[in-house]
Order: C-alpha cells, then structure tokens, then sequence
C-alpha cells in the first residue's frame, strides 16, 4: 500500500507538477516589443494550457513530447510592471514585474566579458546606475556537448551594487538606448574570456562551407592535450560549446539584435578568408536558430594591439574580415571601428564607454530611425593623378587628426607591390597621398600595422577603419 502511494504521488509530480517555462522567460525580464511573441516552456504531453498577458488570453495544449507554445500578439512598450500567468489543467504559474520594451543580445569574448568596474571609471559611473527600466539576464558561458535548455541566472534590475558586474560594453549600449528611446531595455548577455568564434557558432552551420569545415576537422579532430597552452585546446574552443551551453538557451526569446565584439582569439589561427567564412556561418547559423531572418548585427572591429610574425599580419586579415563580412550583409551587418581607443599593451582596453556607445548610435539609426552621426568613414574610390593617389570617401564632409598632427598609417605603392609611408594632405574629404620612393602609385592602404593607433576621425569623430585600394588608373 505504502509503495503504491509512493508511485502514484511520483506519477501525479511527472505529469501534474510538470508544468513550466522555459528558463529564459522569468520574473522581472523584459519582452520585446512590436513583434509576435512566442512564449514556451514544458507540461504534461497534450495539456491544456492558457497564457494571460497585457490583456490578452493565449491558449493551447503541450503536444506529445510536453513541449508547448504559445503566441502573443504585438506589445507597445510599457514600462508598468505586470505579471504573465500560465494556468494548465491542475497548476498555475505567474511572473511578475514583467515590462516590454527593446531587447538585445550582447556576446563575444573577453572584451564583450569586461566588467563595468573594471573599465576607465567604472566603479564611478556603477554607483550612479539605478535604472530599474534595464533589465540584464546574465548567462555564464558553460561549455556543453549538446544544446542545454535551462540555467541559473536571473533576470535582475540595474543597480548600483550589480552594475559593476555588467560588461562595461553593454552597460553603455543599454544605456544610451534607454535614455535616448525612453522605453525598457533588457540585454541578454552571454559571453566569455579567451573564446574563439568556433564555440559560440551552432552545429550545422559550417556544412555550407566544405573547405571550412574540413580545416576544422583537422583542427579540432583530435582530443585537446592538457598540457598545450594553445586556445584551441583550451575546452570552451571547441567547436559549437558555448553556443550548446549559453546561446541555445535562450533562442525561444525574441529581440531586437546582437552587438557583438569578438575575434582577438582567432588572431593566431585564422587567415582574412577564414575568419570572414566563420563570421557568416555564426550569423547564418543563428539566424535560423531564433528563427529570425532579418537579424541585426552590429560588430566591434578589435582593437590594435603590439604583436609580432604571423599574429601581427593575421590581426590585419581579421581586420579586413570584419569589414568585409559587414560589407557582404549591408541591410543587417554594421561594425564599429575603434582603433582610436585602444591599448598597444593591454589586449582590454579599458576605455569601453565609446565602444558602447558606438554600437548604440548604430542601433539608434537603423533600427529607431534616429538622426545620429553612426557611420564610419568609408573608402569609395581611388584615382591617381600625376604622382598622387586621390582618394574619396563616405560619411564624412572634413577630415581631422586627434592630435592635430599630420595624418599616419597610410602607405603607397607601385605597380612592384612595394609599400612606403606616405605624405598625406586633407582636401575636404578627398586625401591626397604621395611619397617619394612611388613616383607613379597605383595602389594605398591605411592602418596595416596593428601595432599603432587609428589618428584619423571624420568631424563626428569616427574613426577611419583598414582598407586597401587600387588606382582605377
């Protein structure tokens, strides 16, 4: 008798008590607005399920595996606090103090991880930062071997006592975005220091690349050597982990767009080709993943660093990668450049705020419709005139350094391939190079030297990214 009370209470707790959200969908978590909104979790197979919401009542049953999903409409932003009840046939669950507004994802790696508290004057600005209307989810990068479901951080509140936590990144992105919309922000953070691209990108996504992914199988096919100090043994390297562990978590969730800053890492592996294919592979694979097509992207281009011998030229390569994997997406992928406020001794510069707030004026503008100087100058085209190469670009009316010295890091050549320093006079926007050894240059490029830092800023104060040319003469 005793033991088949016993069995009967287990049998009521797997079906009657199996009701649940997903782990992302808690209290305190902000909902994006203006879109449809999926809403999931798990509950006894076929159970009828209602969701009740701003208003509106949802319902529908747990199919045969438990899973379910359920549709709310589009939501205006609201900052008031309410709750989401889920009623099932013999238990209820509510979430409380739910707000909708704008949602992001922030990933990456260790400049994404960076803290608030340890930035340039960031203890400062985390004990000023109550903002009960910026929601932050953080989610520790744990590698796993298949795709997880649940985890164990929270949905909190900004305040003074957790803002330090915060990557310092995404701390000045959200904020910029709340201030300037005046609507709730949430930020889903998942990031982690020392990580390669290869581990945050899903299962599949390189099948589209044979080459790719053969490399990789080469790379990555044998068992990691627990001696090695390389990255690639390091176990959150390999490939698909943190996507399995951190992102796959949360892909029932519904957001706006990604900032992303990653890629010091692959610097001692990947060639310009290479790391331009892995960054399609982890957007294309993502975008399939949270089901959604028109994904924003927006990118930080990493920062110049002292590095010698072949780290040295790949820095450049991932450089240009990163410029021309945005070029490639133009309606989704936007980078903002940083050579200005990096560090040549600290692979974490630790002036993040202009890097936040550079990925916010780009969302401002692309996605809010806002009038804000986001774009960065671009190289358009190139003619070479006599012994000068004039060159025209975009986004930008007149040029300045930021020592108000001549302009560096541009470089000429001739038809020898031969690079020199060149001589560079501004002229509204064009800039006109010359040196002496190229008498008859046909070819340019700027900033091909990770050792030094970008001096050239349109008058917005964007910096100028790495590029190279050649005459159209």
């Amino acid at each position: 008798m005793k033991k088949t009370m016993i069995l009967a209470a287990l049998s009521f707790a797997l079906c009657g008590g199996a009701l649940e959200f997903d782990a992302v969908f808690q209290s305190h978590m902000v909902l994006q607005q203006g879109r449809a909104l999926a809403v999931s979790g798990r509950a006894a197979p076929g159970e009828r399920l209602t969701l009740a919401f701003a208003g509106q009542k949802v319902s529908g049953r747990a199919g045969e595996d438990g899973r379910w999903r359920l549709e709310l409409a589009p939501l205006a932003a609201s900052g008031t606090p309410r709750s989401m009840i889920l009623s099932g046939e013999k238990k209820s669950l509510k979430l409380d103090d739910v707000l909708v507004g704008e949602v992001w994802l922030c990933s990456g790696q260790s400049n994404m991880h960076w803290q608030l508290a340890r930035s340039l004057n960031g203890r400062e600005t985390a004990a000023e930062s109550d903002f009960p209307g910026i929601r932050v989810l953080k989610v520790d990068g744990v590698p796993a071997a298949a795709p997880q479901e649940s985890f164990k951080a929270k949905w909190q509140a900004l305040t003074p006592k957790n803002a330090g936590g915060l990557s310092a990144v995404a701390f000045y992105f959200g904020r910029k975005l709340y201030r300037e919309l005046g609507v709730p922000v949430g930020l889903l953070c998942a990031h982690r220091g020392g990580t390669m691209i290869e581990p945050w990108t899903p299962a599949g996504a390189y099948d589209a690349y044979p080459e790719l992914k053969k490399s990789l199988a080469e790379r990555f096919g044998k068992a990691p050597d627990p001696k090695s100090k390389s990255p690639k043994d390091w176990p959150q390297n390999r490939p698909h982990v943190l996507y399995n562990g951190a992102i796959h978590p949360l892909t029932p969730y519904a957001f706006r767009g990604v900032v992303w800053y990653q890629g010091c890492s692959n610097v001692w592996y990947d060639t310009q080709k290479e790391y331009l294919l892995k960054q399609q592979a982890l957007f294309d694979g993502w975008k399939k993943a949270f089901a959604a097509p028109g994904m924003k992207f927006y990118a930080v281009q990493i920062a110049p660093l002292k590095r010698t011998g072949a780290a040295a030229r790949n820095h450049v390569g991932i450089w240009l990668a990163q410029q021309e994997f945005a070029d490639r997406n133009p309606s989704a992928v936007k980078l903002a450049v940083i050579n200005d406020v990096g560090d040549l001794k600290n692979i974490h510069p630790a002036n993040k705020e202009p890097v936040g707030l550079r990925l916010a004026d780009l969302a401002l503008k692309y996605d809010y419709g806002r009038d804000v100087p986001a774009d960065f100058p671009r190289f358009r085209s190139g003619k070479r005139e006599g012994s000068a190469l004039r060159l025209a670009f975009d986004h930008v009316k007149a040029w300045k350094t930021l020592d108000g010295k001549e302009i560096p890091n541009f470089e000429i050549a001739g038809s020898d391939g031969k690079f020199f320093p060149a001589r560079v006079r501004a002229e509204g926007a064009i800039l006109s190079l010359t040196a002496p050894e190229v008498p008859e240059p046909v070819a340019a490029r700027y900033m091909y030297d990770c050792c030094r830092l970008g001096n050239l800023v349109n008058e917005a104060g964007l910096p100028l990214g790495t590029f190279e040319m050649r005459s159209e003469k």
